[in-house]
């Protein structure tokens, strides 16, 4: 499960980043001297469930489900993020000391589960403005309109390979016409502004969008980047930009960065003194599994108690080969036990006395907090 993160340069994707991850990356211009390649870290989903677990078995191991974040360069006026463009404007943003880097962003946003679009709001002379002046709004539409750009760029030149070869007989002729005709509904869509998962798409439709990994059809959350003097006005942003389709998070990540090199302790004290409750990071990662649509169950194997991350409605197979292909491979069974049933019971020997653990077939949709148990054999 991944995901980028992406903004406006200077609007604080670096601080985000450093705040989700409690990396120390540098911040500040992502410039090109410093971006051969992507910042990524890994970071643990934290879950009461599995307290419960390892007071229960006192596992050698407990091992935390996990979610990968992508901090990508900064977008540039006009680009959509394309190699070619970036690599055009290289030379305007260099004297303005902004670059667009050494690696094409596009492949690796392209490869991202969803989107995290970060947006400045907070104010600070010291730290220059990209576009002069200080308007949110204007900047989460322009990173829009700039990931509409990319895909159309790539719609445009699909149809254009299509239009020369279906203009010769061949066996693919059919299919790429419909191809053709679908693409082409998108390229009128997207040139019209509109996201492609905004549109109602048949089976036919779903699989092409699959096949190209469009920007505008991945699920997005939106992250206003305030400072620590907008914290009281956190519920009247959030209901300024709401409305559309993304999820919208206030973050002041500049203090949660800071907040992250603290110990356990000293960090609980300063939220309270913030009056914010708790990290909009942790709000955030959660967040990020909500727009994947993940769930999350649990195998107890040898001296490990572990927590897996599977798509809702991915069947018992499915979640086999997540934790070993020869599980899947060789599925036979899989014994079933719901986390509330086990948390009330606290044992497994009165579950199975009462009849509660479930013997299920490959065709199972997991649920989120099963106990499972695998039977197999290859």
């Amino acid at each position: 499960m991944k995901l980028g993160i992406i903004g406006l340069p200077i609007s604080g994707k670096t601080t985000v980043f450093n705040a989700l991850t409690g990396a120390h990356k540098k911040t500040g211009v992502y410039t090109s001297s410093s971006a051969d390649a992507p910042n990524i870290a890994m970071v643990k989903i934290q879950d009461d469930r599995m307290s419960f677990l390892k007071k229960i078995y006192n596992p050698e191991k407990l091992t935390l489900a996990d979610i990968e974040y992508v901090d990508i360069i900064g977008i540039f006026s006009g680009t959509g993020y394309s190699k070619e463009a970036s690599t055009d404007s290289n030379v305007q943003h260099s004297k303005k000391g902004h670059h667009a880097g050494k690696y094409n962003p596009m492949s690796f946003l392209r490869e991202m589960d969803a989107i995290i679009q970060v947006i400045r709001v907070f104010k600070d002379e010291g730290i220059p403005l990209i576009k002069g002046t200080l308007n949110p709004k204007r900047d989460l539409n322009e990173i829009n309109s700039e990931l509409i750009i990319a895909d159309l760029g790539i719609v445009e030149k699909r149809i254009e390979k299509l239009k020369k070869s279906t203009s010769k007989p061949k066996k693919e002729q059919q299919q790429e016409k419909e191809e053709l005709r679908i693409l082409s509904l998108f390229k009128d869509a997207l040139g019209n502004g509109k996201d492609i998962k905004n549109l109602q798409l048949g089976e036919e439709e779903k699989k092409i969008v699959k096949g190209f990994c469009f920007l505008t059809e991945k699920p997005r959350i939106t992250v206003l980047n305030i400072g620590e003097d907008q914290i009281s006005e956190i519920p009247l942003m959030s209901k300024e930009f709401s409305g559309g389709s993304e999820e919208i998070i206030c973050m002041c990540a500049q203090v949660e960065m800071e907040i992250m090199d603290l110990e356990p302790e000293e960090r609980q004290e300063f939220i309270r003194e913030l009056g914010i409750g708790e990290l909009a990071s942790k709000t955030l990662i959660e967040l990020s599994c909500k727009v994947l649509n993940t769930c999350s169950f649990f195998t107890v194997l040898g001296n490990e108690v572990r927590a897996w991350t599977i798509y809702r409605g991915a069947n018992a197979v499915t979640a086999a080969g997540k934790v070993h292909t020869d599980m899947a491979r060789g599925f036979i069974k899989a014994e079933v036990v719901h986390f509330k049933d086990f948390q009330e019971l606290g044992s497994m020997k009165e579950l199975r006395a009462r009849g509660m653990i479930k013997l299920e077939g490959k065709d199972y949709i997991v649920q989120d907090g099963d106990i499972v148990m695998f039977r197999f054999n290859v």
